[in-house]
């Protein structure tokens, strides 16, 4: 029985990216697990959660080779310069991505470090550490409890009378005082 080969790559919904060379890839999936003790009798589940999926590729573009795709990373003076931008492009500008592995079909990823050292060895081609993390999409549906409105017109508000506040001591004195200069000065 003949295995499907399934070519690995980042699809933004309008542009798939397909590169030259998948040297590594590391796969993280993480369970938070509480570290608090859980009552007897409690659904066990209830105390863990997925952590967005992680995805870490190290890959490779050559400045010598064709495209899988034609006309793709066409637009720098170099191949490996312009899958550089593309990468920098869709860490900047936030762009959700599919990404299809071999391993699972991956949604909603984004960009989160991109490393690409230069040296000797990549003269005319790219090495990059590119690393990906999921971003939960949820919907969120609001519910009416009740048709009760949560005031109603019979509603007894209480007295809401403006009262004046008692004057303290000090301002006594100081106003008696002061009517008492004035009528001095008469």
């Amino acid at each position: 029985m003949a295995e499907v080969v399934q070519k690995t790559y980042f699809d933004t919904g309008t542009q798939q990216f397909i590169f030259d060379a998948i040297f590594s890839t590391d796969y993280l999936h993480k369970l938070s697990i509480t570290d608090h003790p859980v009552q007897t009798g409690a659904n066990i589940s209830d105390h863990a959660y997925e952590e967005a999926a992680m995805l870490t590729f190290e890959i490779g573009m050559s400045d010598v080779m064709q495209s899988f795709t034609k006309g793709q990373f066409s637009d720098e003076a170099t191949r490996s310069i312009s899958a550089y931008h593309v990468l920098r492009e869709l860490q900047s500008q936030r762009i959700p991505l599919t990404v299809v592995t071999k391993f699972g079909t991956y949604t909603n990823m984004m960009v989160e470090t991109l490393a690409a050292p230069d040296d000797y060895t990549t003269n005319t081609a790219l090495k990059a550490t590119v690393a990906l993390k999921q971003i939960f999409v949820v919907n969120v549906t609001t519910v009416k409890i009740s048709a009760r409105p949560q005031k109603s017109e019979e509603t007894n508000e209480g007295d809401q009378k403006v009262t004046e506040a008692d004057q303290s001591l000090l301002h006594q004195l100081l106003n008696g005082k002061a009517e008492l200069v004035k009528a001095v000065e008469k």
